[in-house]
């Protein structure tokens, strides 16, 4: 698997990525962005759904749910820059999976507040959930950044085999 990464690391374009000056630090600011779209829209009903801003109605919320999709196309089109860029450092480490099983269950979780009518205890479970879930998102988010245990498989593996 680590000859597989490095040879992706030693593409034209992975080296752009991460050599370019400008180019990660950019996408790194438009996947921050894209994040705080979903958290922050996700924070907003799971909020709501606790009983906070009620004369918020969840219809008027619903009209904001293209930013979680927004946020859900630059999450995913800045992330796959960034993991081009550092494929090993991501796919290596569990708290990877831990964020994107973490963020699609939340997201989910968000849009069954939005859109559908819960029992009152249900739902405050519900929204609790939901909140918690964007924290850990943001939480395994940040701390891909200092968990790696492989940085560059290229700098560990010949990318030919041998």
């Amino acid at each position: 698997m680590l000859e597989w990464f490095a040879r992706i690391e030693l593409s034209t374009l992975s080296i752009g990525v991460r050599e370019v000056w400008w180019v990660f630090p950019s996408v790194l600011v438009i996947h921050s962005l894209s994040m705080a779209m979903m958290a922050g829209f996700g924070v907003v009903v799971s909020a709501r759904a606790m009983g906070f801003a009620a004369g918020l109605s969840m219809d008027t919320l619903q009209r904001f749910t293209p930013l979680l999709w927004a946020g859900l196309a630059a999450a995913t089109f800045s992330g796959l820059v960034l993991l081009l860029g550092y494929p090993a450092k991501a796919l290596t480490n569990p708290l990877f999976l831990i964020k994107l099983i973490t963020l699609l269950g939340t997201s989910w979780l968000t849009l069954q507040l939005l859109n559908t009518r819960w029992p009152a205890p249900s739902v405050t479970k519900l929204a609790w959930l939901s909140l918690v879930g964007w924290i850990a998102v943001i939480f395994a988010g940040r701390f891909l950044a200092y968990t790696h245990s492989v940085l560059l498989a290229s700098w560990l593996v010949s990318p030919a085999g041998g």
